[in-house]
């Protein structure tokens, strides 16, 4: 990897940090001239696709969002021969981890100045349908610290996901186990230990232990264990800072806000990254950094009727000719159960899957003879005649955020050269009913 030209315009220089998963290198961009960072998979795992569709969401969630507060993205690739690649600005400074360790508790004031940016790079991204999934310490660089103009980075997108788009990987596609709960045990939240959905109030949690953390030296749960360290995420209320003999550290309405953020259920902790950060400074009695509320670039906002703005949820687009038939179905149901009905119905469909991205399905049927039923045990009924050679997507997005359970899958069939044949609409709507009769249940 060392001296290789990336891209065409990166040459690699040196290794500078290793995780689980990948390698981090320092390369100097020739136009216009500065370093940047490289991120690929270590080489044992390129072999491993689900390992590699995890980075490719990485960079399709981070090549789709802007903001000051979050490192920037400046080029990737996913058909790289060596694996997909991700260009990223390198930032100068020490990440909030390696700072706590150092300098121990932080002041509420200060702490309050890198909450208020820690907010606004969050609330961005959940109004964009981003959810992190993976706040901690170690994620959030500080560049210039322990000055006047401190400031924050958030990083590592790895476990992010867009909330409003469905995304199953084409390696799950074929595999049926359960999800499991994922991200870092000392600061995952209860939803993630129970595997229910989540949305940004599951971030709100792991900043929660982050405040807990950076006001007291200590985070909130210590169980050498992981087992025990999640199930005290789930059910163990989190001690109070008299309790670990810290009653003075700062007041009691500071240290109710860290608590609300603490609640293990999502209903019980400040709604939005916004509102926290309103809370904290309240409780602090003075104001910290105002918030740029900068708009992600993700999510460009659209009128509503009140003059407030609510985030465009970002679609992928589709091309429409005369031949494509379009249906949308609206389904009420928990995010694992809809990942299970729709791999199910894919699997059975029996085409492949030419390509799974964050809210797109893309399956190619090839051409075959009369058979009883596509889902012949679902429908009950005699197939058409024959199955043409066919190209369909399946769209699913949450086109309402607040109401979590309720997908919108849209259904689009295209016969591959353009060619229909005389039952064409027939067909089309034979297989809508399947897919109707897997996501209802019928």
């Amino acid at each position: 990897m060392l001296g290789r030209l990336i891209l065409g315009k990166y040459r690699v220089s040196r290794q500078i940090d290793e995780g689980g998963m990948s390698k981090i290198y320092l390369a100097r961009q020739t136009t216009p001239a500065r370093d940047v960072v490289v991120k690929v998979l270590k080489e044992s795992l390129l072999a491993q696709s689900k390992t590699v569709e995890h980075f490719k969401r990485e960079i399709y969630i981070m090549s789709r969002f802007q903001h000051a507060h979050s490192v920037a993205v400046f080029d990737s690739t996913v058909k790289d021969a060596n694996g997909p690649i991700l260009v990223m600005e390198h930032l100068r400074g020490s990440d909030l981890n390696a700072l706590i360790q150092r300098e121990g508790r932080f002041t509420p004031e200060r702490t309050g100045r890198l909450l208020a940016q820690l907010c606004d790079v969050l609330q961005s991204a959940h109004d964009a349908g981003i959810v992190h999934r993976d706040l901690k310490p170690g994620n959030v660089m500080i560049q210039n610290p322990g000055t006047a103009i401190e400031s924050l980075k958030l990083m590592d997108y790895g476990l992010a996901k867009m909330n409003t788009l469905l995304y199953i990987s084409q390696d799950d596609l074929v595999d049926f186990s359960l999800p499991a709960a994922s991200g870092t045990p000392e600061y995952i939240s209860p939803e993630m230990v129970r595997g229910n959905d989540l949305d940004g109030r599951g971030d709100l949690y792991s900043v929660g232990v982050m405040l807990y953390e950076m006001l007291t030296g200590r985070r909130p749960f210590l169980h050498n264990g992981i087992e025990k360290l999640m199930l005290a995420h789930a059910d163990d209320p989190p001690p109070s800072f008299e309790e670990i003999g810290l009653p003075d550290l700062v007041s009691p309405a500071l240290e109710a806000v860290v608590m609300r953020c603490l609640g293990k259920y999502p209903d019980e902790r400040p709604n939005t990254a916004w509102e926290l950060a309103q809370a904290y400074e309240i409780a602090l009695g003075r104001r910290i950094l105002p918030m740029r509320r900068a708009a992600a670039a993700a999510a460009p906002s659209q009128p509503m009727p009140n003059g407030l703005s609510r985030p465009r949820i970002p679609t992928v687009a589709r091309l429409v000719d005369r031949n494509s038939f379009e249906h949308s179905i609206e389904a009420s149901m928990v995010e694992a159960m809809a990942i299970i009905k729709l791999k199910g119905f894919v699997n059975d469909l029996g085409g492949q899957v030419v390509e799974s991205v964050p809210g797109l399905i893309q399956v190619h049927l090839q051409a075959r003879g009369e058979k009883k039923g596509m889902f012949g045990w679902v429908s009950g009924r005699n197939a058409v005649q024959a199955v043409p050679s066919t190209d369909i997507e399946l769209h699913m997005q949450r086109l309402d955020p607040s109401q979590s359970h309720k997908l919108t899958i849209t259904l689009v069939m295209r016969p591959r050269g353009g060619q229909a044949t005389t039952d064409w609409k027939g067909y089309c709507n034979q297989i809508t009913r399947d897919l109707q009769a897997y996501l209802m249940g019928r």
